[in-house]
């Protein structure tokens, strides 16, 4: 069981680092922006039992040069084993630019899974597919994700180093502005701060975002995210 895990991790992520690699886009010239992007994330038991239903939430608030998202994302889901859950939800995305407003409503699948090495090394997958509507259009957008994470918990240390990669692919093309093939791959590397607060642990770094449009977009992004006590998932 533990090799396959580990197999299965090390897969996810060639699989993710090649699809990086290979998408073949060229673009003529790249926008480069500095945004602060802050977050809260919480999962919590909702009853004992071999499959225990959870609850789910995370609230996100990104500022850029001249726009502002908020993102706002409640789900429902199933821990079917001690390392692999289940979740359905909602998300809403609404866009300030300026005094206009653009809207964004995303319904939502995933499933994670985690592992711990005997070294405290904490590794998680979780692979998120989105059925994604937007005021502009009436096309359904089919957006599917990939995270990876690891981090070295190690209970003695005050800062814990993490890193996690997330590549995005839409499926299809949509009168709003989605496009198949790559979207976007978002990097992170920080530290986790486990003792700042008794009920909450914090995550601070560098995001580094790169956007697959008709000119490539890199946001460079200060990261800070607060995760709130009870089992948490990322």
């Amino acid at each position: 069981m533990y090799r396959e895990r580990v197999r299965t991790f090390a897969l996810v992520a060639v699989v993710a680092v090649g699809l990086m690699a290979g998408r073949g886009h060229a673009a003529a010239q790249t926008d480069s922006e500095f945004q602060i992007w802050n977050a809260v994330l919480s999962t919590a038991k909702l009853k004992g039992g071999s499959l225990e239903p959870a609850a789910w939430f995370d609230g996100h608030a990104r500022k850029g040069a001249d726009s502002t998202v908020v993102i706002l994302r409640p789900a429902l889901g199933l821990q079917a084993t001690p390392w692999l859950s289940a979740w359905a939800g909602y998300a809403w995305v609404p866009v300030f630019r300026g005094n206009e407003r653009f809207d964004e409503h995303r319904f939502w699948q995933q499933l994670i899974a985690t592992h711990a090495t005997p070294s405290e090394l904490k590794l998680q997958s979780r692979t998120r597919f989105e059925f994604r509507f937007a005021d502009s259009g009436d096309d359904t957008g089919l957006r599917i994700r990939e995270f990876v994470r690891a981090g070295w918990m190690k209970k003695r240390w005050s800062v814990q180093p993490v890193v996690w990669d997330e590549l995005f692919i839409g499926l299809n093309d949509t009168d709003w502005g989605q496009s198949a093939g790559y979207d976007q791959n978002r990097l992170f590397v920080g530290v986790a701060l486990p003792t700042v607060a008794t009920w909450a642990r914090f995550e601070a770094g560098y995001l580094f975002v790169h956007l697959n449009r008709d000119t490539d977009q890199v946001f460079h992004v200060l990261a800070l995210n607060v995760f709130l006590t009870g089992k948490v998932a990322r």
